[in-house]
């Protein structure tokens, strides 16, 4: 039983380190804002919109779209932390500012 306890515990801390290497990036659009992602519906969402920049695997992490294996050409967020604005929708309709 113990036995078994260490090498649960081993093998936790070894994918740990190993997801650890995994580059990617939470993509930002052009006002720096990255994409918000709330769990259910949503994660598919991400999960295309990661393909389409070209990235591997999206998912939902701490609600904001991470992509894995993006491309370096795209504009992204590397490590987690202070995540920028966050404008609440996918597709910005309009760049005009009202007079």
């Amino acid at each position: 039983m113990y036995k078994s306890f260490i090498f649960a515990a081993l093998f936790l801390v070894y994918i740990r380190v190993d997801a650890e290497d995994v580059p990617g990036g939470y993509p930002v659009n052009r006002f720096g804002c990255i994409y918000p992602c709330y769990y259910g519906p949503e994660e598919k969402k991400c999960q295309d919109f990661c393909g389409s920049l070209g990235g591997g695997f999206g998912y939902c992490y701490f609600y904001a779209c991470y992509c894995e294996h993006l491309p370096e050409s795209v504009k992204q967020i590397k490590k987690q932390g202070l995540l920028g604005c966050s404008n609440g929708q996918w597709v910005i309709t309009s760049t005009t500012e009202k007079p």
